[in-house]
């Protein structure tokens, strides 16, 4: 979501796009909901999925603290 694409992700990551596109699928299975709508080649965001993204960043945020203590 951040960086506007799957590919983009995978750069950045250092994957590749179908490992990255699996991860997701994954994850979406495991919660057993959608993350983001398939409109086309594009990738919508549901509300779930900034939900679990701000809970997200919140976590590691946490982690980063607790290290620096």
């Amino acid at each position: 979501m951040r960086s506007g694409s799957i590919s983009q992700a995978a750069r950045n990551l250092h994957r590749t796009q179908p490992a990255i596109s699996a991860s997701l699928k994954t994850l979406e299975t495991d919660l057993d909901m959608p993350l983001f709508l398939r409109e086309g080649r594009r990738l919508v965001p549901v509300p779930e999925a900034h939900y679990l993204l701000s809970e997200a960043k919140e976590v590691l945020d946490r982690i980063s603290t607790a290290e620096q203590i």
